[in-house]
């Protein structure tokens, strides 16, 4: 889906929604409510829709994407004997279909518990009051990232908050089994192993939003990923790296170059470090490279991979690394340059030493 206005995809979200205009009508409402709460907070601290509103922008995108895969799924009733009731999942479809449109909207809602936000001598509480109200309070409130924000804690957290954005009618109109799946699918957020088919469904919405925003975040020349692969560029041209020798840091092969991990972001880490620039942990870099596209993940969706290369003394050697295109990485000047070089990709685990958190 090409970018779009916030307008845009909210009118496109109640489109879907307008086969029973009791839902639109409940649909605008919450809308309202939520933009009263997340107000024009940023999604996250670099990583995507980390803009200004980029929090409301991102919910909106994965609520359209999740209605728009609801609409080719029927969610199945059944009676006690384990046998499907047509009539209750036609009847029920609207009410699942809401459900899913609450899930999707609200699956972040919890990030405003990372983030603290003071105005006028005040702190805001996310429980206490939504963020608009706090902001007509004080005026120019001014919001920074918890140092102390535990990674995916917002997942659960976003059930504290419900009660800004859920309507008493909402709740009424989800019906008892409805609301309960609702509460379980923002309680697992983005666990995979136990995930029920409206957390699935939020997920791949999430994911493909982050997805649609990474590509244009990495092409700044400003963002982590411009920023990594300049400091790649320059250890290369100074020989602080080495490509295409034995025990070197990069292995280019055709128009594919491995990029040997963490070594290799350390030095760029510490590179920047001298120009006040600060990279995200390992995870977090490998995560945004991938969405944005820059490295071939495997079939699983993980970026590092693990290769097999010449060694000082002609043995064979495994090591862990990032492929890129070469000329993302190598200089193009020097590309023509380098010794010839052979890595094979292999199936064998990454050791958690390749994922090390540097911050």
């Amino acid at each position: 889906m090409a970018m779009l206005q916030s307008d845009t995809i909210e009118e496109r979200i109640l489109y879907w929604l307008s086969l029973d205009l009791q839902v639109r009508a409940l649909a605008e409402r919450l809308l309202q409510r939520f933009a009263v709460t997340v107000g024009d907070l940023p999604a996250s601290a670099a990583h995507h829709h980390a803009e200004p509103g980029g929090l409301y922008r991102h919910s909106l995108e994965v609520a359209l994407k999740a209605l728009e895969e609801f609409e080719g799924n029927m969610k199945m009733e059944r009676r006690p004997d384990g046998s499907v009731d047509s009539f209750r999942s036609s009847r029920n479809r609207p009410r699942w279909q809401y459900a899913t449109f609450i899930a999707a909207v609200c699956h972040d809602l919890g990030k405003l518990f990372d983030l603290e936000v003071r105005g006028k001598g005040n702190k805001w509480c996310p429980i206490h009051e939504p963020y608009g109200e706090f902001g007509r309070r004080t005026k120019t409130p001014v919001a920074c990232w918890r140092s102390d924000r535990q990674h995916g804690a917002h997942a659960w957290s976003s059930l504290v908050l419900l009660h800004h954005v859920v309507s008493c009618e909402d709740a009424a109109y989800l019906g008892t089994p409805r609301l309960w799946h609702l509460f379980s699918s923002l309680a697992e957020g983005h666990s995979k192993a136990t995930a029920s088919p409206l957390s699935q469904t939020v997920s791949r919405a999430d994911q493909a939003s982050v997805e649609q925003a990474q590509p244009a975040i990495a092409a700044q020349p400003d963002s982590k990923a411009s920023l990594l692969l300049q400091a790649f560029h320059e250890l290369i041209a100074n020989g602080e790296m080495g490509a295409n020798v034995p025990g070197g840091q990069v292995y280019v092969e055709g128009d594919k170059a491995a990029v040997v991990v963490p070594v290799s972001i350390n030095l760029a880490r510490d590179r920047l470090k001298i120009k006040g620039i600060k990279l995200p942990s390992n995870n977090d870099l490998y995560d945004i490279l991938r969405n944005a596209r820059l490295v071939d993940a495997d079939e699983a969706g993980r970026s590092v991979r693990r290769i097999k290369v010449q060694g000082r003394q002609g043995n064979t050697v495994l090591l862990s690394a990032l492929i890129f295109p070469a000329d993302k990485v190598v200089p193009k000047l020097i590309l023509p340059t380098l010794l010839r070089s052979h890595f094979e990709i292999t199936t064998e685990p990454v050791p958690e030493t390749a994922h090390g958190a540097e911050e």
